[in-house]
């Protein structure tokens, strides 16, 4: 059976710092302490700023010249510019997605069986507010999985890095218990093949937090 190839030091590096950048350990707007970062993970600076690079080109963090670099800052313009292309996108793909999923019954029984492992996981508790986001960034993974675009999501998935940046500001759960809820309604229109009504509702789970980050920015700067 094929398997996963491991990780080279470049992804290795890659995955730490996105990490530290969207849990919040390095905050928006906060400057990379490379030196410290390369002594803690025991390489070099070499590679971190390598990975500064390849993370720039994903909005994730800012290149100063001759100053390092920062994670990226927000406010509320780029809240809206960014959350504007995700909605543009994330529908479209669970259309797809809905669509070659119902192609057969078999393939359409193990998609609903997903979309509900992943809303059940999303509903339980959480020790943390990192659990949290990583279930609930599972749960839109899992909407789109059966999406053959690897274009659109990969371009989703760049977006979504970016859009943890801003429920950052709040130092908490953004809209938690909505979450929650408008997650559960997807999920059951999906679960119905309601292909209108889930991407109704995923368009309007977006924009509803999009209100409440526009907020969270205005008040930051």
């Amino acid at each position: 059976m094929p398997t996963t190839p491991p990780l080279t030091r470049a992804d290795w590096v890659d995955d730490r710092l996105r990490a530290e950048i969207l849990v919040g350990r390095i905050a928006p707007g906060e400057r990379i302490p490379v030196e410290r970062l390369a002594t803690a993970w025991g390489v070099s600076a070499t590679p971190i700023r390598e990975s500064l690079r390849r993370l720039s080109g994903e909005g994730l963090v800012t290149l100063l010249p001759q100053r390092g670099a920062r994670v990226a800052a927000v406010d509320a313009r780029l809240a809206a510019d960014v959350y504007g292309v995700r909605l543009a996108l994330e529908p479209l793909a669970l259309r797809q997605s809905m669509i070659r999923a119902a192609r057969s019954e078999s393939e359409q029984t193990s998609f609903a069986n997903d979309v509900v492992v992943a809303r059940d996981r999303l509903m339980g508790s959480h020790a943390s507010t990192e659990e949290f986001y990583a279930d609930h960034r599972e749960f839109h993974r899992v909407l789109l999985s059966r999406c053959a675009n690897r274009v659109l999501i990969d371009q989703i998935e760049q977006l979504t890095d970016r859009a943890r940046l801003f429920q950052l500001l709040g130092g908490a759960p953004v809209r938690r218990s909505d979450h929650r809820r408008e997650h559960t309604d997807i999920a059951g229109l999906v679960v119905a093949r309601d292909v209108d009504g889930a991407v109704e509702a995923l368009t309007s789970h977006l924009l509803l937090t999009l209100e409440v980050i526009v907020r969270m920015a205005e008040n930051h700067t």
